[in-house]
């Protein structure tokens, strides 16, 4: 795996000297090699980007750990920054809507319940599917609605 340390790239390491890296806490690292010793702090990590910063002896590091397979799927355009972005929710069937859970405005996480819709004699609960801001209902309690009307639409 190649580094990218501060945007440049990293030389391999080769050294007849142990190197020790010991985790002191969940962001906090001493790094011994040989005499020397390092004090290291876990800033930020970002696994979905494989990123991370550190602070190490008074300098900040920003790393880049992407492998060479992260790299091909990148070039293929089949990495996650291609993944679809949702902006709207249509019915999944026709029915009655039951409840609806949100309004204009507010704020949704993934997974919550956002409308109850009844079909064939059956509560269905529709969650929402990306995190987001309600920008428009366009569906009301008690209206009948067909499948792929559009239910919700997000900022």
């Amino acid at each position: 795996m190649k580094y990218l340390v501060n945007e440049k790239k990293t030389s391999p390491f080769n050294s007849d000297v142990k190197v020790d890296i010991i985790k002191l806490s969940d962001t906090e690292y001493r790094i011994k090699k040989g005499v020397n010793h390092l004090r290291a702090f876990l800033i930020k990590h970002d696994p979905e980007t494989k990123t991370s910063s550190w602070w190490v002896n008074g300098n900040k590091y920003k790393v880049n750990s992407k492998s060479d397979l992260d790299k091909l799927l990148e070039k293929l355009g089949m990495d996650n920054d291609n993944k679809e972005k949702v902006n709207q929710i249509v019915a999944p069937m026709p029915g009655l809507v039951l409840e609806v859970k949100c309004s204009e405005g507010d704020s949704v996480i993934k997974g919550d319940s956002i409308m109850i819709l009844e079909a064939m004699k059956m509560e269905n609960i529709i969650k929402c599917p990306v995190d987001g801001i309600v920008k428009q209902v366009h569906v009301k309690k008690d209206q009948t609605i067909e499948k792929n009307t559009l239910i919700i639409s997000f900022e």
